[in-house]
């Protein structure tokens, strides 16, 4: 899939990326996905990481108001991983695992619970997004706590990064040894 820039072309691909995490946990059984704990993550791990993260965003996109961004311009999908690329490898391991440690999957969880959590934030994220007009994008500021200031745009771009990261990571996991 093209990196996207517009955001239609960003909701399109959040919506293949929650197609593909879906399909993927849908597939596994539930003695696999949750395995590990939040210093070393199962796939489970992950899955609820994402939810937590496509939470977080939508609720700053729901905010009222956001700080301006300071330049109004957003980088490319390209240029935005690179910059997070060395903001996270930066990162010391220690304040990665703290970070990590946050994500606690409750006792009992499901399979199916997980994914529909997920599905739900997902929408949920695209659905208040969808509400920004494209050439608003760059102009307000999110957060990012490893990266620093982000422009709205850009923060869905790593959104979009995010998501095909972890899948990446649990498919890579859940690959048979050979």
């Amino acid at each position: 899939m093209p990196h996207p820039s517009t955001l239609s072309e960003i909701l399109a691909a959040l919506e293949s990326n929650a197609g593909a995490l879906t399909a993927c946990f849908a597939a596994q059984p539930e003695a696999v996905l949750f395995t590990g704990d939040p210093d070393h993550w199962g796939p489970a791990h992950h899955l609820l990481h994402l939810t937590q993260t496509s939470r977080s965003i939508t609720r700053g996109l729901r905010a009222e108001r956001l700080p301006v961004h300071s330049t109004g311009v957003s980088r490319s999908y390209g240029e935005l991983i690179g910059a997070a690329g060395a903001s996270l490898a930066a990162a010391s391991k220690e304040r990665m695992l703290e970070n990590g440690r946050g994500v606690i999957l409750a006792p009992g969880t499901t399979r199916d619970a997980l994914i529909d959590d997920y599905v739900q934030a997902s929408v949920d994220l695209r659905a208040a997004a969808a509400q920004w007009k494209d050439e608003d994008l760059d102009r307000s500021t999110l957060p990012h706590a490893f990266v620093g200031d982000m422009t709205v745009r850009e923060m869905l771009l790593f959104c979009v990064f995010h998501e095909r990261h972890h899948l990446r990571l649990v498919r890579a996991r859940l690959e048979p040894a050979s």
